[in-house]
């Protein structure tokens, strides 16, 4: 009994992982939660083709997120990630608010009007080499109190720099 359950254990990942396609989104693709969201933030990542290097057994995939709203201060009131498999996106995680303040130096999510946050150090980071794509979005409420969005992919890549 015991082989076979070891067996199962090395397997499992395996399996998981081989049934999951990760793909590449359509130009325009995004996830249907935000297409009816009038687009007020822009969203940038630096650099947008993102390459891993290794350190000891870890890889870090090292970019930059900013947001900036040019029309209007915005509350930001949602933000997260969703990643592209399967042939859709996929919500990955949305995060707390206070964690918007943390992350890209915001005060109470407030996003003011014609000035850029950056979030400097937004990585990815893991113990196995894959690309795939994410599309990081966040959505508020400008001085009028109407809704609106912005979003931005990034594309990580299986590339390692430090070989």
């Amino acid at each position: 009994m015991r082989p076979i359950l070891f067996i199962l254990y090395l397997l499992i990942p395996t399996v998981i992982t081989a049934q999951v396609n990760y793909g590449t989104p359509s130009k325009g693709e995004i996830p249907p939660e935000l297409k009816n969201i009038p687009v007020g933030i822009e969203v940038m990542h630096f650099p947008k083709i993102n390459d891993p290097i290794k350190i000891k057994d870890t890889y870090y995939w090292k970019h930059a997120t900013g947001i900036l709203s040019k029309n209007d201060t915005v509350t930001i009131t949602e933000f997260g990630a969703y990643l592209y498999y399967n042939d859709q996106w996929n919500l990955r995680k949305t995060y707390k608010l206070k964690e918007l303040d943390q992350f890209f130096g915001t005060k109470k999510q407030v996003l003011p009007q014609g000035q850029p946050q950056v979030w400097t150090k937004n990585w990815r980071v893991g113990n196995q080499l894959y690309g795939g794509w994410a599309l990081w979005y966040f959505i508020g409420k400008d001085s009028n109190g109407k809704t609106v969005c912005g979003y931005a992919t990034i594309h990580t890549t299986e590339n390692l720099l430090n070989k």
